[in-house]
This record gives structure tokens, sequence and C-alpha cells, in this order.
């Protein structure tokens, strides 16, 4: 949360020079890096990949990871000339995984 918080702070002291400041929240987006956790956690349980993969898209209501492309896009858009008025947010990329408001 303190990386929110700093966000907010920066948006409300920036805002007057026009610049916009906000956060993008990842959820598992399937990367090279979460591949390696997947199988330690599966080294660790006893089970597959496969299984470990499973149980985590259980979690999240679009069921599968988040692609990096999707998560770019995001980026592009909140860097992008278009966006002249999000500023001090907080965007979770997490196919709906996060459950609090």
């Amino acid at each position: 949360m303190g990386v929110v918080g700093l966000a907010k702070t920066l948006s409300q002291e920036l805002g007057k020079d026009n610049i916009l400041v906000n956060v993008i929240a990842p959820g598992r987006i399937g990367t090279t890096r979460i591949d390696q956790l997947d199988k330690v956690r599966a080294d660790r349980a006893g089970k597959t990949v496969g299984e470990i993969q499973k149980l985590a898209f259980a979690g999240i209501p679009l069921g599968r990871y988040g692609t990096p492309e999707e998560y770019g896009k995001l980026a592009v858009f909140l860097c992008a000339a278009s966006n002249t008025f999000i500023t001090g947010q907080s965007v979770l990329v997490d196919g709906g995984m996060v459950k609090a408001i």
C-alpha cells in the first residue's frame, strides 16, 4: 500500500503541472518468473505444475493468468497522450482475483 499512497500524494502534488501519476498492480501475469514460482510450489507440494496452475486459476474469475501484453496495453494507455484525466489511481490487472474493493 506504500506505493499506492505515494502515487496519491504525487498525483496531488504534480497535478498542477499536468503530470499524471498512477499505479498498475499486477496479479498473476504469465511470465518466466511465475513459471519458476509455480514449479517451486509444485515441487514443495509434491504436485505437478499443471495441478498448481489449476489451483491458481480457480482463484481467478477469468480462469487464467494474465499476459504481459494485457498488462502492457494498460501501461501504454496510461502513458498515452489520450490519457488526460486519470491520475492518482491504482489499477488492478488481476483477472478479478482480488476480492476487496
